[in-house]
């Protein structure tokens, strides 16, 4: 997975604030649920780390990330 450009990450600064991180452990922690991925299901579905963690405050937010 590529890494967001300057501007990509300059919006969601804007929009977010301090309710965005791309903080690599963070990034890594929200990459999964409590279990672990099998090991023959990871090949198949790669690297599931996302480029940032927006903590979301309302619906609105989540249809502008997805309209994004």
């Amino acid at each position: 997975m590529s890494s967001l450009s300057r501007e990509q990450a300059s919006f969601l600064e804007a929009k977010f604030g301090k309710r965005v991180s791309f903080d690599r452990l963070e990034r890594k922690l929200y990459s999964h649920d409590i279990a672990s991925m099998p090991s023959m299901v990871r090949p198949i579905v790669g690297n599931t780390t996302p480029r940032a963690v927006v903590l979301i405050d309302s619906e609105e937010e989540v249809i502008d990330l997805v309209k994004w």
